[in-house]
């Protein structure tokens, strides 16, 4: 089940202490292995892996107007039936804002080091280790996902077109 931001803040700070809480953030426009890939990465950096849902804005800013394919909820839904996924909210923010940390306040984060840069995403982490130097920031590259929703949908676009829809 999804939550707000709110309520799973609440049910996080039920949790006894000594568990290790992995924040990570993606779109999940159309979940592929690559996602699952991910998401048993995060989960073995610690106890509870909490998941943040890129919001419809959010995915239309970074990936366009034809973006996302299916409705934050909907993809939040999904990603909250994995079973390495304890907890799951959809947010406009940056996965990883100060309002976001500081809710979660998780031990561990985890995203792609190459997304949009490499360069972009070492700042991110040297940002990250002088603001919040409590948090451990694993970047993990993306060849190691093998695939994506962008390429998903570009190869079936061409199928789409074929297809008499009416």
């Amino acid at each position: 089940m999804a939550f707000t931001l709110r309520e799973a803040s609440r049910r996080l700070r039920k949790i006894g202490p000594g568990k290790t809480v992995v924040l990570a953030g993606g779109t999940f426009d159309i979940l592929h292995p690559g996602h699952l890939k991910y998401l048993e990465r995060c989960k073995a950096e610690g106890d509870i892996l909490v998941a943040c849902v890129s919001g419809d804005a959010r995915t239309r800013k970074r990936k366009g107007t034809s973006r996302p394919v299916m409705p934050a909820i909907q993809r939040a839904e999904i990603v909250a039936s994995l079973k390495m996924v304890d907890f799951v909210f959809v947010s406009n923010l940056k996965p990883f804002s100060d309002f976001i940390l500081q809710s979660i306040r998780p031990n561990v984060l985890v995203t792609s080091s190459n997304e949009p840069s490499k360069a972009v995403k070492e700042q991110f982490r040297q940002q990250m280790r002088r603001k919040y130097p409590e948090i451990r920031v694993i970047l993990v590259p993306r060849y190691q996902w093998a695939s994506s929703s962008s390429r998903l949908i570009n190869r079936l676009r061409p199928i789409c077109r074929r297809i008499d829809l009416n």
